[in-house]
């Protein structure tokens, strides 16, 4: 009798478990919904204020509130598709993500905020480390690597991947707010390391410079375009990872140097194409191809 019992009981657990694990997992679903829209919520109302101060202390709010949902998201399952105003970015196998916001001021300049989140493995545990934007204090920022505590802060949009020899291969591109006269983007070489995230490497061939990040700096009176494209047609109808941007120029010459007065040239675009584990500058890319690979010739001249 008594195994019986005990045989019936093991079937009514087989065929309950499932059962209860999925409720279990529409509870955990649902309760992460709420936490969104409440961390959506915060981070809108932060500009809200007339005030500086106010800004960045509803945004010192926002930020622990996100830390909180981060460590109870550990394994980087979750998108946080619904906080907006703040930027998620995922390593294809899901090792890590990068956050990255920022905090317009009433001044013209903004303030950047971020984290760089690594998952758990059977070697080591989870990673949550907090960016911090050193952008006022840094020089000579193109020729150096950074840290998370010297932080070149900017707002990602885009997270490159790929990979050589078995070797990953990282890049950032990122949109910078600097000041009331101009913007910045910047392509960003991204690794993490033993000691933890590290921004920038020499891995950009473009002439003498060897630089650690590329930064463009232009009027922030006019928009630049910054875009990866993952297969971008050259010669014999071959494609290439390329990183295509505009050309900036001065206005007028007696104006270079003077970056509040650059701006795109029409329809000129130079890259930087990856070969090798490394991102060579092409100039004069004819951008035209990324949106249809026919203008391409089959044949072109040895000159092109």
């Amino acid at each position: 009798m008594l195994r019986k019992l005990l045989q019936w009981f093991f079937v009514w657990c087989i065929a309950v478990a499932p059962a209860f694990a999925q409720q279990q997992q529409d509870v955990y679903l649902n309760e992460f919904a709420a936490l969104e829209d409440s961390l959506h919520r915060m981070a809108m109302s932060i500009i809200e204020p007339r005030d500086d101060q106010e800004r960045l202390e509803r945004n010192a709010t926002f930020e622990a509130a996100l830390r909180e949902a981060l460590l109870l998201d550990s394994t980087l399952t979750n998108r946080f598709d619904s906080v907006r105003t703040v930027s998620f970015l995922f390593s294809p196998d899901g090792h890590f993500r990068m956050v990255s916001w920022y905090v317009p001021l009433l001044s013209g300049q903004f303030k950047y905020f971020g984290f760089v989140q690594v998952a758990p493995s059977r070697r080591q545990p989870g990673q949550l480390v907090p960016l911090t934007d050193m952008t006022a204090l840094l020089t000579q920022v193109s020729a150096r690597e950074l840290g998370p505590h010297e932080w070149y802060g900017a707002y990602y949009y885009e997270l490159i991947h790929l990979r050589h020899r078995r070797h990953d291969y990282f890049i950032l591109l990122g949109w910078k707010g600097d000041n009331p006269a101009t913007r910045k983007r910047v392509i960003e070489p991204f690794r993490i390391n033993e000691s933890g995230p590290v921004f920038g490497a020499q891995v950009f061939d473009s002439g003498e410079r060897k630089p650690y990040r590329i930064i463009f700096e232009y009027s922030a009176r006019v928009s630049m375009s910054l875009k990866y494209h993952a297969d971008f047609v050259v010669r014999r109808r071959r494609t290439v990872p390329m990183i295509i941007f505009d050309r900036l120029s001065p206005t007028h010459e007696s104006l270079r140097g003077n970056f509040s007065q650059y701006v795109p040239e029409v329809n000129v675009f130079d890259g930087f194409r990856f070969n090798d584990g490394r991102w060579e500058f092409v100039p004069d890319v004819d951008a035209r191809v990324a949106i249809d690979p026919s203008l391409v010739p089959l044949n072109p001249p040895r000159n092109q």
